[in-house]
């Protein structure tokens, strides 16, 4: 292109109004890739001095001058605009006062979404320094989004804490202190909560009582791993009475307690045993806290179960349970299927998936039927799929005893292992059971990326 061709280029997205530019600018992952852009022409000179998203990472600065004199610039030479969102993630900077300077200039600014993640090991990778939360920002009044990856302190004030606060997302990898279990019952508006971390990697860590007391709660998510196994454990206490989502991940699991949670719509549990402990002692403490957890969501709607020891829990009754996704290890199989079958009298939708043990113990397990047959399989049960099927015996007759017993039935959906079993096989055997639903269809498929396939029509 000539230099006259290149004058008459019209440069139309320097003639987009200012509002438009902030927000494309927004979307770059640094603000030093923002300020860069000044570059460009005299109109683009000021644009990054009123840019709503302010992101600060250290991560690709090893110069922690250069990095802290930046910030200090961008902070001084910006406009008067608020400031929406406000990252910082450092590890480098020592001078917490300068940090707390920066996060003021944020809330004076009106910001809306505040991330920290604030380290230095001054030396010692072990024991990191603790970055203590300012009060200004419990005191916020337009803070609605806070995420926090720090070792820090919270000392809340008695009263007006967190005043618009609805998303908090805690990551908590060294507890050193306690102060953090008084984070989450200061949160009057809170809608939506993540807790993670883990606990036990360094002897002098505190072990830690979450008490999680917040009335407008709608969705929780925690994933929480202990390396203290089940010896020093952290506890969870929830009482959230509009808690719709929780969504649990432990390794290995901890005592977990919910109380009015009667809204609950989607449940999705994970219990890990990292060691793998077959004693009897180990069966007894998973069972114990898998109980008082179960209790606590037994007015979910949708449950996603994966829980390698569960086996002899005293169950509650899913009065309300219409979808469940039940993960199955072959060394404690069908008790676990059969119980919650017979606690689950409104259930429609069921999916099994049926993986190897992870204990090493053995997998010849038979399918023996229950006295009755659950209320569930005779009036409501409409779909059933099945992955990870092998076509071994006690498979079958799990399968067999759904499709004869499931008198509403609609659909029940194989997905086979095709190494192991054959289809024309799994078609002969189907097709000498007993129906109990004369409306069924049964689909195979090799694969479950199959599912967009032509589906095969028997019977």
């Amino acid at each position: 292109m000539s230099e006259l061709e290149a004058k008459r280029v019209k440069d139309r997205i320097s003639a987009l109004p200012d509002a438009v530019l902030f927000h494309i600018l927004s979307f770059l992952d640094r603000t030093e890739d923002a300020v860069t852009t000044c570059v460009l022409s005299k109109r683009w000179k000021k644009i990054w001095a009123s840019v709503p998203s302010l992101v600060f990472c250290d991560e690709d600065n090893p110069d922690c001058v250069s990095f802290v004199r930046f910030v200090d610039n961008v902070l001084f030479f910006r406009n008067s605009t608020d400031i929406r969102k406000f990252h910082i993630q450092s590890c480098c900077v020592k001078d917490f006062a300068r940090i707390y300077g920066w996060i003021g200039t944020a809330i004076r600014r009106n910001v809306i979404e505040l991330d920290l993640s604030v380290e230095d090991f001054a030396g010692d990778d072990d024991h990191p320094r603790v970055f203590e939360l300012p009060e200004s920002v419990f005191t916020c009044k337009t803070l609605m989004v806070l995420g926090l990856s720090s070792n820090f302190i919270t000392n809340p004030p008695a009263s007006g804490c967190f005043p618009s606060l609805k998303s908090l997302n805690v990551q908590i990898d060294h507890p050193v202190n306690k102060s953090v279990e008084k984070l989450f019952s200061c949160c009057p508006v809170l809608e939506n909560l993540r807790i993670g971390g883990s606990h036990g990697m360094q002897r002098d860590d505190q072990i830690l009582n979450f008490n999680v007391s917040a009335p407008e709660l709608k969705t929780l998510r925690i994933y929480w791993c202990s390396y203290d196994v089940y010896e020093k454990c952290c506890k969870f206490h929830i009482n959230a009475p509009k808690l719709e989502n929780f969504h649990l991940w432990q390794d290995p699991p901890t005592d977990c307690f919910l109380e009015n949670s009667k809204t609950l719509v989607k449940v999705t549990i994970t219990l890990d045993d990292p060691l793998h402990d077959n004693s009897a002692e180990a069966d007894h403490r998973f069972a114990i806290r898998g109980t008082a957890l179960l209790a606590g969501i037994s007015s979910a709607r949708s449950l996603y179960l994966s829980a390698h020891r569960l086996k002899k829990c005293c169950l509650p009754i899913f009065d309300k349970l219409s979808r469940l996704e039940l993960i199955l290890y072959n060394c404690y199989y069908w008790e676990l299927l059969q119980e919650l079958l017979k606690r689950s009298p409104n259930l429609e939708n069921l999916v099994l998936e049926l993986n190897e043990c992870k204990c090493g113990e053995s997998s010849d397990h038979q399918w023996i039927p229950p006295q009755f047959v659950p209320s569930c399989l005779l009036s409501q049960l409409k779909t059933i799929s099945i992955r990870g099927f092998k076509g071994k015996l006690d498979e079958m007759d799990v399968a067999r005893y759904l499709l004869e017993n499931g008198e509403v039935l609609k659909k029940i959906i194989i997905y086979y292992n095709d190494h192991l079993c054959l289809k024309e096989e799994l078609h002969k055997q189907f097709s000498m059971f007993q129906w109990g639903s004369e409306t069924c269809q049964v689909e195979l498929f090799s694969d479950i990326r199959e599912v967009n396939r032509a589906s095969l029509g028997i019977f």
